[in-house]
């Protein structure tokens, strides 16, 4: 037969077929439709007809069109191409049709469809009841009318696909060209395919029929679903539940039912674990698979293992298409060909069980039929946790909301869990204006933290050490509303122990508390330098023995009361001026010991990244970003690139050792808000702001900060050594011995850590050194009245040093009226000692001003020339005096006591020692306007 030939034969094809659709159509179908029935269950069996009709009608207009087409193609001169076959060029939409017509049958078939519409008894029904038995007699010899219904509704449709691979097997052999034959050969698969399909999805139907047929009311109330399908059996296939718990087994494509007696459980299959290499043995055998669900495990055992590779394989199969969301197609492809199912997973399940979890519904990953990975899990009482999951326990950063009860708030957890428990870094935002930032352990406050009060009624902060919720240990807390900070020790909530108390007019006083009382006698510092040691009320009145010493030197010493003291003495002045509180009584090394003990434990864990991740999380936002924040539900990482991860910077520690390279590695590790150590000074920077900024800026609490900031620096590095071990040891490669004695932690880390508590040490400096710089300043003004030349002359400088060249005049101006000019650059370059927070650079500008002094008196006597003390001194006093510098007795004795102690006693020491004492013989000069020669 030619192309043309079997092109017609295609279009006797659709002609036949589409007047057998009319004729079911008019016979079936619409007598069908119009006996809509007013029973609920029979109504949802309805709907399914109707459904069914649409796939129907949408069929047939289909084959109509198709049959326009071809007649179309019949009449042209030139048809009998390959491209006229509608079913090559149309072959994807021909097969979504018949799937989508056949999935609909088989699902009518399921809730027994066909028997109820042969019991209609609609007046259409019976008025063409004779002409349709005639009609279906070429369907089914059977007396039966669901059979013939059922066969009529099908058995046109496949008869159809039979005949249209019949013709396409014919056009196959017509054609030449090979690429033409490999066309028409993939449309024969699909076409097969579609076969083997419509067999499958009809004998599933059948079979899932039959099983609702045999099951109970009760069983299939519930259970049948016109879209669900019976897999297997165990009557069938037999298996059995471990210790009898279930009569009997039934695999659909969605669930998984066990029943017994008259009680079923169903397990959803995309939460359905099978495992085979349980281990465990029953009493029919060691064929065994376990049977792993959100809430129950059960083995399941077969006799023989074929059974049970029969269901294992059925049941993985299940399990994967269910996850997929659709079924293989064909159903049951080649044995083992992706029969595995994945056994992570994303799901939503209620727990129904008792436990913490009843009720709770989660939503997120799984593994093994518990909670692992990304989720959030919601309580009925308004609960909720969003984070990382393990083992079904909270694991990893999670954000829990809590709702109060009697009240519209939340308390807001963002924090680190282990195990199912806060521990770690977390920050809490309580529904009462509350935010707690600190460390948990077992759900409950525990190490170092900071609680905040943002309500307007008592706002206050605390900064310290905490203890099964309560606050123990070293703190500092700030009354905002009364302007009092408590620096000290507490005891279950309450200040107890050796503290001091700063207020916001300057008075300050040490004590010893006992559960929040004042006992024993202390000291009180007063805003005049005046000293009190002895007891006093909480109003700060005098009672009992003490010492009153003044700071004009007058000391009262005796019983304070109504009649005052009985004794008086002198003193030397500002003797007590001076006084620096906290030293004995709090050891540098037990002060916020919670920081540093969660950096132990992070090296000790060997690095561990979920250790670095919450053993210091200061950096992610403060409590005053965290309380304007919306986004409760998200982790606010840092915005720095993640270039710090465990093994890289382990693997950088071990490139940078030698001197200029470490300095440069710690200066870029010290400024990461990610890297360990980075951490680690922000935690400390809060601390240290906590307890010297604001109402603590008071200059008898220098001695604490200076000690705190130089322990700091020896703690960093001793940490930097930890982790260099670490990554040594990794290595295969013991740390070496520190041989360059350049390499100490005060040396190296000090300078680079300044600059976080810079702010409050140096003003705590300022505070301290007040009145000398007072005295300097007023030496400064006197001396700034006289011009260079005058200047020069009042200093004694040898008058062969003076730069009178350097004094450029304008007209009418004399060379003794210039001011500012002479030892200019030197100036300048002194002036930049208030541009650097670090010692080191201090001292080298230092240095610079003593070769720009040089410098210049070499260039007057044009030789070179080491300026004697002698020459030094009254020089360097010039360029104090035109510098200028602000608060230099606190500059000077910052750099003194924060300098590298290798450069005492050196050039650096030198020239230093010599900036002091022009600094305390400025402090003494006093001019007499009136006075042609003065002297200080």
């Amino acid at each position: 037969m030619s192309t043309t030939g079997i092109l017609g034969s295609l279009l006797q094809v659709e002609e036949n077929f589409s007047s057998c659709l009319a004729r079911i159509d008019a016979l079936i179908l619409k007598p069908l439709l119009q006996a809509e029935p007013h029973d609920p269950k029979e109504k949802e069996n309805f709907q399914l007809l109707v459904l069914l009709n649409d796939r129907f009608q949408t069929l047939w207009n289909f084959t109509e069109e198709n049959s326009r087409i071809l007649r179309g193609k019949k009449s042209s001169s030139d048809s009998g191409w390959i491209q006229d076959f509608y079913i090559l060029w149309k072959g994807d939409f021909f097969l979504s049709l018949y799937i989508q017509y056949f999935v609909t049958f088989a699902n009518f078939v399921v809730v027994q469809g066909f028997e109820h519409a042969a019991e209609s008894r609609s007046q259409a029904w019976k008025l063409h009841k004779a002409l349709l038995k005639e009609f279906l007699r070429d369907f089914s010899s059977d007396n039966s009318l669901a059979l013939a219904l059922h066969a009529a509704l099908h058995k046109p449709f496949q008869d159809h696909i039979q005949s249209c691979l019949q013709l396409l097997g014919q056009l196959q052999g017509q054609l030449h060209q090979e690429c033409e034959r490999d066309v028409v050969a993939a449309v024969m698969r699909e076409f097969g395919k579609l076969e083997s399909f419509i067999g499958q999805v009809l004998d599933e139907a059948n079979f899932t029929k039959e099983l609702w047929k045999s099951l109970g009311y009760k069983f299939t109330d519930v259970l049948c679903v016109p879209e669900r399908r019976l897999l297997e059996d165990s009557r069938n296939v037999p298996i059995a539940s471990g210790s009898a718990r279930s009569e009997r087994l039934l695999l659909f494509d969605d669930v998984l039912v066990l029943i017994q007696g008259n009680s079923f459980q169903s397990f959803d299959l995309k939460l359905v674990w099978v495992d085979e290499n349980c281990g465990e043995k029953s009493a029919l055998g060691s064929y065994n698979l376990r049977i792993t669900t959100p809430e129950e495990t059960f083995v399941l055992s077969a006799k023989d293992p074929q059974t049970k590779a029969v269901w294992r394989w059925k049941l993985e199969q299940a399990v994967r298409q269910a996850l997929n969301g659709k079924r293989d197609f064909p159903l049951w492809g080649r044995s083992g060909e992706g029969s595995e199912a994945p056994p992570q997973r994303f799901f939503t399940y209620v727990f129904r069980t008792e436990g913490r979890l009843r009720g709770a519904t989660y939503e997120g990953e799984w593994l093994w039929g518990k909670p692992h990975g990304k989720g959030t899990l919601k309580w009925p009482d308004g609960r909720n946790h969003v984070g990382d999951f393990q083992d079904g326990l909270e694991h990893g950063f999670g954000i829990c909301l809590v709702p109060r009860r009697s009240e519209d708030r939340y308390d807001c957890y963002k924090c680190h869990w282990y195990q199912g428990r806060m521990r770690g870094y977390g920050i809490c935002e309580y529904g009462s204006d509350l935010v707690y930032k600190g460390y948990f352990k077992d759900n409950v406050r525990h190490g170092f933290g900071i609680l905040e009060n943002f309500s307007r009624e008592h706002p206050f902060k605390y900064t310290g050490q905490w203890e099964n919720d309560k606050k123990n240990g070293y703190g500092v807390w700030e009354d905002k509303e009364r302007g009092e900070r408590y620096i000290g020790m507490w005891w279950d909530d309450q200040r107890h122990g050796e503290g001091i108390v700063l207020t916001q007019s300057e008075l300050c006083y040490q004590r010893t508390f006992h559960a929040d009382k004042m006992v024993g006698s202390g000291i009180l510092l007063l805003e005049d330098d005046s000293v009190y040691e002895g007891n006093f009320t909480e109003d700060l009145t005098f009672v009992g023995k003490g010492k009153l010493s003044l700071a004009s030197g007058l000391v009262l010493q005796g019983t304070f009361g109504a009649r005052g003291p009985r004794t008086q003495s002198q003193e030397p002045p500002d003797a007590t001026c001076s006084r620096q509180l906290g030293l004995k009584e709090f050891p540098v090394e037990k002060r916020w010991t919670g920081i540093f003990e969660q950096f132990q434990e992070f090296l000790r864990s060997g690095c561990r990244e979920e250790m670095e991740e919450s053993f210091m999380g200061f950096h992610i936002q403060s409590s005053k970003e965290l309380r304007k924040s919306q986004g409760y539900l998200f982790c606010q990482r840092g915005a720095e690139e993640n270039s710090w991860k465990k093994e890289e910077f382990l693997e950088e520690l071990v490139q940078h050792q030698e001197l200029p390279s470490l300095q440069r590695y710690l200066e870029k590790a010290l400024k990461s808000s990610l890297h360990p150590l980075g951490k680690l000074l922000r935690a400390l920077g809060t601390a240290f702001q906590a307890s010297y900024s604001g109402i603590g800026a008071n200059r008898h609490l220098l001695g604490m900060a200076q000690e705190e900031v130089k322990f700091y620096s020896r703690k960093i590095w001793e940490f930097y050594r930890g982790l260099l071990r670490l990554a040594l040891e990794r290595k295969g490669r013991a740390p070496s011995e520190e041989a360059d004695p350049r390499l100490k932690g005060s040396s190296l880390v000090l300078p680079l850590i300044l600059p976080t508590f810079y702010p409050e040490l140096s003003m705590l400096y300022m505070l301290q050194h007040q009145h000398q710089d007072d005295l300097y300043c007023q030496g400064i003004a006197e001396l700034s009245l006289l011009t260079d030349i005058q200047l020069l002359e009042f200093l004694d400088v040898q008058k062969h040093l003076w730069p009178l060249k350097d004094l450029t005049l304008t007209s009418n101006q004399r060379r003794s009226l210039v001011k500012d000019k002479c030892f200019l650059s030197a100036t300048e370059c002194l002036q930049k000692l208030i541009t650097t927070v670090d010692p080191r650079e201090k001292l080298e500008i230092l240095r610079k001003t003593y070769e720009e002094l040089e410098h210049t008196v070499s260039r007057l006597l044009e030789k070179e020339f080491r300026l004697p003390m002698d020459d030094l001194l009254p020089l360097l006093m010039f360029v104090v005096s035109r510098a200028k510098i602000q608060h230099l007795g606190a500059e000077i004795h910052l750099i003194r006591d924060l300098m590298d102690p290798t450069n005492q006693g050196g050039m650096l020491d030198f020239l230093l020692t010599a900036l002091e004492s022009c600094y305390e013989h400025i402090q003494r000069i006093r001019l007499h306007p009136k006075e042609s020669s003065h002297s200080s």
